[in-house]
């Protein structure tokens, strides 16, 4: 498994862009939402309920092929300033990094997958590319979940699709979603706001 430390030295593929043209949309991101099927999801589950889900997880997503020797860490082990420093490269949630027993964090090595155990629903699977590649990442993700889907009993009902602690996610639990850099909208506002004054 890899350490923080190894983590924290080398910054993820996404923010190196490489060769994609990245100067609009910086980052393309899929989202994937699952829960195990009989097990209380994470915001009705008790302290020894999540950890249970948590035991019953982590051994699984360190065992998949696109996660192998990747850093994966409970976050009761992880300091505040280590959750921050997720947070701000958008391998875990502000929400996620607030929980601490029976939460835990898998990050691919190259920080371009990542999984949060026990956010709002059990499993809460991203992928990241750098540039508008949302194709991409959605691959690369599928590899994942369909990985996962294999070793773990998933809650799927055939009308509804998956289940998902809210109602949005319901039926793919899929999002995606894209990363713009606009700075012509900021400096429209502020032109609007001085003409305004005068």
């Amino acid at each position: 498994m890899m350490r923080f430390s190894t983590l924290i030295k080398h910054p993820a593929d996404w923010m190196i862009g490489g060769e994609v043209d990245n100067a609009v949309v910086l980052t393309s991101r899929i989202r994937l939402a699952r829960n195990i099927r009989l097990l209380p999801f994470p915001g009705w589950a008790t302290k020894d309920q999540r950890r249970q889900a948590m035991e019953q997880i982590l051994p699984v997503i360190e065992n998949i092929r696109p996660m192998k020797d990747a850093f994966s860490q409970q976050l009761s082990g992880l300091t505040s300033v280590q959750k921050q420093v997720l947070v701000e490269r958008h391998l875990i949630s502000r929400e996620h990094a607030a929980r601490t027993d029976g939460s835990a964090t898998v990050i691919e090595r190259r920080q371009s997958l990542s999984i949060m155990v026990n956010e709002e629903d059990h499993l809460r699977m991203q992928s990241i590319r750098p540039g508008l590649n949302l194709r991409l990442a959605f691959d690369a993700l599928n590899v994942v979940d369909d990985e996962i889907q294999e070793a773990l009993p998933i809650a799927f009902d055939r009308k509804l699709g998956y289940l998902t602690t809210c109602p949005t996610n319901l039926g793919t639990g899929l999002r995606a979603s894209a990363m713009l850099h606009l700075p012509a909208l900021v400096d429209r506002k502020s032109t609007r706001l001085n003409s305004s004054h005068t």
